[in-house]
């Protein structure tokens, strides 16, 4: 009966043993970054802006005609009514603003549709604006020239965390977007310590850029941690 235990507390020892004896793992610090696709930004402001005047345009000629409408149906009214009442003679005036009733209709059911599609582009130019100040971007690639590390990425994203260095105090990026290539420089501190699992997490701390080809480069915080600083760049 004793070769059970025996043999469970072996068992134990061993899972002991091997937990004991795992080297702790090392979290591989990275700071969050910000895309601003600016130049795509100027280039769009123009074509909302023109839609905007287009809109307002279109909603001026909308209340002119309602307008022109509303009045001309009251004519047609009075003039029906007379002409029920036996006033033949006036039934060229009532035909008068039958018909222009009818243009007047026509032209506003034109006006609606033209309005109708400038405000669907415009919609679509708004979705696409929101997208680019949401941070949304492709990026391709991100070399480190100091390492000779290359990440590839497959898929467009809002949320990027720039990969940082372990080993050194500073990285020298090379970053790939839509087939552009953008340069980033930068020098930080590293601390080291452990979480409750025994797992080394090196903290990256006091950013300072060197050197880029984005324009209007910041940080929101130059002296906090990684997990507190965010790097703003435009392109």
């Amino acid at each position: 009966m004793l070769r059970p235990l025996v043999l469970y507390a072996c068992v134990f020892a061993a899972i002991w043993a091997c937990e004991e004896e795992d080297e702790p793992t090392v979290s591989d610090p990275s700071v969050s970054i910000f895309f601003l696709n600016q130049d795509s930004l100027d280039q769009i402001t123009p074509i909302t802006d023109a839609l905007d005047l287009e809109l307002a345009a279109y909603d001026e000629q909308i209340s002119e005609l309602n307008d022109q409408a509303d009045a001309t149906s009251d004519s047609l009214i009075k003039y029906t009514v007379l002409v029920n009442e036996g006033n033949e003679e006036l039934e060229a005036d009532r035909s008068f603003y039958e018909n222009q009733l009818t243009a007047i209709n026509s032209e506003l059911v034109l006006v609606e549709k033209d309005d109708s599609t400038a405000n669907a582009t415009r919609q679509e130019w708004k979705a696409t604006v929101a997208t680019i100040n949401s941070g949304a971007v492709k990026i391709s690639s991100i070399e480190n020239f100091k390492n000779g590390q290359v990440i590839i990425y497959e898929d467009s994203s809002d949320s990027w965390k720039l990969p940082l260095d372990m080993q050194a105090d500073d990285i020298d990026l090379n970053i790939t977007i839509a087939e552009e290539e953008y340069n980033l420089a930068m020098t930080y501190k590293r601390t080291i310590t452990s979480d409750e699992k025994n797992k080394v997490i090196i903290r990256t701390s006091d950013f300072k850029i060197i050197s880029t080809d984005f324009n209007n480069p910041s940080l929101s915080c130059e002296d906090c941690e990684d997990i507190k600083t965010t790097i703003y760049v435009e392109f």
